[in-house]
């Protein structure tokens, strides 16, 4: 599901493709393997898919860290991927700034290149994206987006974002159901959620995403709806990441 994919294209924006290794800040649990850990020192991603919410490979203490995950408690997901980055802040200060204004041009979701295993072709991950409304908050902002989706066509979407002196906050939701096809409904209102925070710490950029989705197990749908999903999911974070490359050196 190309929404998934919208949370891909999120937090790829904020992540920078360093080659420089990274010392690796404290706030990953032992679900983080050596491996991971040596791709994330090496300025590289690493992207998961979790069976639950207890594999879950951040551990920090800061407030926007652990709004995501309650969020993510809260929805019990049937399906969770979790997407990981971490970069120097020296050289790279403005990451947030630059974070947010990408996040926030809704309009360039459109053009996002997504590869169908199944098909085994390049499609757009959203054939259109619309803003609907844009209010100001006191540290972020609120909007409501029409994005288009194939097989789930208009996904009416809300985005909240915050952003602090050393983090922030994205968050995703579907305001409508998702039907399969104009067929089967694949997920109800506001049970898939798109997230990704960044939050620095010490030395270090920390850059969290995470892709949830509370589906019913259809069992003739069920390996389709979630090697979508998780795709969808990789593709838009891998888009983000790579977005402001070079651009905060």
């Amino acid at each position: 599901m190309r929404l998934n994919k919208f949370t891909l294209s999120i937090i790829g924006i904020a992540v920078l493709a360093l080659n420089s290794l990274v010392a690796l800040p404290a706030s990953f649990n032992d679900n983080l393997s050596a491996a991971d850990k040596a791709k994330l020192e090496k300025g590289e991603m690493v992207i998961k898919n979790l069976k639950s919410v207890k594999n879950m490979s951040i551990s920090n203490s800061a407030p926007s860290v652990q709004k995501v995950i309650d969020t993510v408690k809260k929805l019990k997901p049937a399906y969770l991927a979790e997407v990981i980055k971490v970069c120097p802040y020296e050289g790279n200060e403005n990451l947030l700034e630059s974070f947010e204004s990408s996040i926030l041009d809704v309009s360039s979701y459109v053009g996002i290149p997504y590869y169908s295993e199944r098909a085994e072709e390049w499609y757009d991950l959203y054939s259109s994206a619309k803003v609907i409304s844009k209010t100001k908050t006191s540290n972020g902002y609120d909007l409501v987006a029409d994005l288009e989706m194939e097989p789930f066509g208009i996904i009416n979407t809300s985005i909240h974002t915050e952003r602090g002196s050393d983090y922030f906050y994205y968050e995703s939701t579907n305001l409508n159901k998702l039907k399969y096809y104009d067929k089967y409904t694949c997920v109800k209102e506001k049970n898939m959620k798109s997230l990704v925070v960044i939050v620095r710490v010490g030395d270090s950029w920390v850059l969290y995403g995470v892709g949830a989705v509370d589906a019913p197990s259809i069992f003739f749908l069920k390996e389709r709806v979630e090697t979508s999903f998780m795709n969808r999911i990789k593709t838009f974070c891998t888009f983000f990441f790579n977005k402001n490359k070079g651009k905060l050196n």
